[in-house]
């Protein structure tokens, strides 16, 4: 018989249930993105309630949800080393208006930081011309030996978003970074309505933190970066760097970080929210 535990979520105790026997529950119910999800839903289903009864914060009412979620049955878990790293999830949530099913499978991984870094540098000709830092790596989910992409990494549960851009910077790129030069786009703009940006809210519970840093550079230091070799090559990363002029780059990198990016530094400068 499967493993099954209890995951808090509000006032109420959902069912999380094994797969295998080979999962161990206790781990996962303290992956850190399944508790920010847990939360996450109860505050959901707090302030649905409430919008649809009374204003008064002891009107919650579990009947005025419009999903309601049963169950959630752990179907796979992939570890780093001793940790949990990604979890898939079946949720057994029903649509209270048809009694139908709602979408529930959910690959959980957790947050990530990416950040637009765009170096400004006078060129032979005496022009300020004006660059994004791409890291060039295997993607073999799409597959492409060599996807651009800007700098970006997972989140390590510890809340600090400008610590973990920087850190990914320096591993990446090689290029270290005050934590006050960096600016966090998705700050600006959402302010704590959102966890960030979410490329793939149908299937994943990844969220996006989008950092810009603008940074002024020589000539001949910014061409020594096109090619450099960076990443951790005893964590299985192999990346080269390469730039592209800021006008060009979309067309260049089909990455949704850096269109995300480019979006929100177009909106909050042309709001006059951050001046580069």
């Amino acid at each position: 018989m499967a493993a099954k535990i209890a995951l808090q979520v509000g006032s109420r105790s959902i069912p999380l249930v094994a797969a295998s026997d080979k999962i161990n529950l206790q781990l996962v119910s303290e992956f850190k993105p399944l508790q920010d999800w847990a939360k996450n839903l109860a505050k959901e289903e707090t302030s649905t309630s409430q919008t649809t009864t009374s204003p008064s914060p002891s009107s919650h009412d579990q009947s005025k949800i419009p999903v309601k979620v049963n169950k959630i049955e752990v179907k796979n878990v992939d570890y780093f080393g001793p940790r949990v790293g990604f979890v898939n999830l079946a949720v057994d949530a029903e649509l209270i208006e048809t009694g139908q099913k709602a979408p529930g499978y959910i690959f959980m991984r957790g947050g990530a930081v990416a950040v637009l870094l765009i170096i400004k540098s006078k060129n032979p000709s005496g022009d300020i011309s004006e660059y994004v830092v791409l890291t060039k790596q295997a993607r073999l989910s799409i597959p492409s030996f060599n996807f651009p992409e800007i700098p970006a990494g997972m989140l390590d549960g510890s809340g600090d978003f400008t610590g973990k851009c920087a850190q990914e910077l320096k591993e990446e790129c090689g290029i270290t970074l005050e934590h006050d030069k960096l600016i966090d786009m998705t700050q600006l703009a959402y302010g704590s309505d959102w966890g960030g940006v979410y490329p793939s809210a149908g299937g994943c519970d990844e969220f996006l933190r989008l950092f810009l840093s603008c940074k002024e550079m020589a000539w001949d230091e910014l061409q020594a970066l096109e090619g450099r070799l960076g990443g951790l090559r005893d964590h299985g990363e192999s990346i080269t760097l390469s730039l592209v002029e800021l006008k060009n780059a979309y067309k260049v990198a089909p990455d949704a970080k850096l269109l995300s990016a480019l979006a929100l530094f177009n909106a909050l400068k042309a709001e006059g929210k951050i001046n580069p």
